[in-house]
């Protein structure tokens, strides 16, 4: 197994508060027949280098002569025997790896992912999330949206958080009255806000018809979050920073939000991203899987209270395709694995030492 370090450029449209690379770990395993495997993980800021040594030092040399078959018992054994570093480095190796070994299994089987996680395939609406930086003007910010619902995709996210909350209403109401009342619209303000902002914006967003406001607060405020799910008629979305299955179990416990966003590329892999969504089913609540869409598809397909996959390009420019939407859906790939096809011309343009 080894790790490689990318830093991939991200387009000003793409960026949030500052992040104009996103710090890629990508993951290979290759069997003893020649299969070869990837995953990864990233980081919108420090870090990176160090989840390549988790891979590296901690994590690979458990994998020697390991069966794929054999992957959940030696993962928990890794996981509780690393409680003591912290989640923050980690659990993005961990998942890095672990979407790597359910790639190679898919590759084994000779089966797509989604079928080996017992789904069928399908199609699952898809929203337009990369194109709503708030370091856009607001005719940019308005351009990119109706070109986004041009595209076919049938909801769009935008962003805020960045400005005042006054200046936020109004670029908010400004793209509201372009696409007009019947389009599904969404913001997410990354944790920007505190719960007094978070109160006052997502009172008028209730008015504007959007449909769901997305990270006000920093994820671990459980109280702040109980008070927005049990006072704001817009529903409350988080999960992207929350990082395993306890985490998004203590929100489901302390909080009436309804919809949560794992991403398997930072909360644990394929297979956490399984027991949080077994989770949010046993509670009722709603899953819409955080960016990376060539991925999540396969989750998303057999998740049976999956509302959307979100469309946010972070690896666009190392990958050699990418899902496009159809009738506002998408259907995950047939290839064997998780299907995602790399870029390798881009992937040593942006490989970087590790």
């Amino acid at each position: 197994m080894s790790a490689e370090l990318l830093a991939v450029p991200l387009d000003r449209q793409l960026r949030a508060y500052g992040s104009g690379v996103v710090n890629v770990v990508r993951v290979i395993i290759a069997d003893s027949d020649g299969a070869r495997a990837t995953g990864f993980t990233y980081t919108l800021g420090l870090g990176a280098v160090v989840v390549c040594r988790m891979v590296e030092e901690v994590i690979a040399p458990a994998l020697i002569g390991l069966r794929t078959s054999d992957w959940n018992r030696q993962r928990d054994q890794l996981s509780n025997g690393t409680r003591r570093l912290g989640r923050s480095v980690f659990v993005p190796a961990l998942s890095a790896v672990d979407i790597a070994i359910w790639d190679l299994r898919g590759l084994q089987a000779d089966q797509p992912l989604y079928a080996l996680l017992g789904g069928s395939s399908g199609a699952v609406p898809i929203y337009g999330s990369g194109r709503g930086s708030n370091s856009l003007e607001l005719d940019e910010l308005v351009q990119h949206t109706l070109d986004y619902l041009r595209d076919g995709y049938p909801a769009v996210k935008v962003r805020a958080g960045a400005r005042s909350v006054e200046d936020d209403l109004h670029r908010l109401r400004s793209v509201r009255e372009a696409v007009g009342d019947q389009v599904r619209l969404m913001v997410d303000c990354n944790e920007q806000l505190d719960l007094t902002g978070a109160l006052w914006l997502g009172r008028r967003l209730a008015e504007l018809g959007y449909y769901w406001l997305e990270e006000p607060l920093i994820a671990e405020d459980l109280d702040g979050h109980a008070v927005l799910a049990a006072q704001l008629e817009v529903p409350i979305a988080v999960g992207e920073h929350l990082v395993g299955r306890h985490e998004f179990a203590q929100h489901l416990r302390a909080t009436s939000i309804g919809l949560y966003q794992p991403d398997a590329a930072l909360t644990g892999g394929v297979t956490e991203a399984q027991r949080i969504a077994q989770l949010a089913v046993a509670h009722n609540r709603s899953i819409s899987y955080h960016s990376l869409p060539e991925l999540h598809i396969h989750l998303a397909v057999q998740t049976p209270n999956v509302s959307y996959v979100e469309d946010f390009g972070i690896l666009d420019a190392v990958l050699a395709d990418s899902l496009t939407p159809h009738n506002g859906t998408v259907v995950p790939p047939e290839r064997s694995g998780h299907g995602m096809a790399w870029d390798e011309d881009a992937i040593r343009r942006f490989s970087r030492p590790i």
